[in-house]
């Protein structure tokens, strides 16, 4: 995967969410009608072991909800808005999880991904290493592992993946981090 449609290259972050909200599924199909290479996603755990897409570690900025999303079940997740604080139209617009996410990709087999994994080791290196190791295991159960840039503010936790993984990922970093 290293062809792209621009000479730089062009990533939706979190969708297309200047219009539309974001990580959601509608965010990142009207993102696939631009002329990017790339989606950026970010993931949490659920407090029930699920991979969701969210930006915050609180849903209170883009639900109507509160609280963080590592203390609220997927079921909980699924009953707020994600769409109303963007405007009324996308009212009712759900959190996607991972796997909603990775369907909708089936349809888009050239588009390449820069996930970030949200789940931090400063705060609980095992809860961290659960996340990533579940987020990962999504990838490579949809078979897009090369098409995957994995990003994440915790060097700890890039350098947990690069070492557990052989290697096999693109990490995507932060300075000083």
């Amino acid at each position: 995967m290293d062809t792209y449609k621009n000479k730089v290259r062009v990533a939706a972050h979190r969708g297309n969410s200047k219009y539309y909200p974001e990580n959601t599924i509608l965010g990142f199909k009207e993102a696939l009608k631009l002329n990017v290479d790339q989606l950026e996603i970010d993931l949490h755990m659920t407090k029930d072991g699920e991979i969701i897409m969210m930006h915050d570690h609180k849903v209170d900025r883009t639900t109507n909800g509160t609280g963080r999303v590592r203390d609220l079940t997927l079921a909980q997740l699924k009953e707020l808005d994600a769409g109303s604080w963007k405007g009324e139209q996308f009212a009712g617009t759900k959190i996607p999880t991972f796997i909603e996410f990775l369907e909708m990709l089936k349809d888009y087999p050239e588009m390449t991904v820069n996930v970030e994994l949200k789940d931090y080791p400063r705060e609980d290196p095992e809860w961290a290493r659960i996340s990533a190791d579940k987020s990962i295991a999504l990838i490579e159960e949809y078979g897009i592992a090369d098409r995957i840039w994995i990003n994440c503010w915790s060097g700890e936790l890039l350098e947990y993946i690069d070492e557990k993984y052989s290697h096999r990922y693109r990490l995507h970093g932060y300075f000083p981090y």
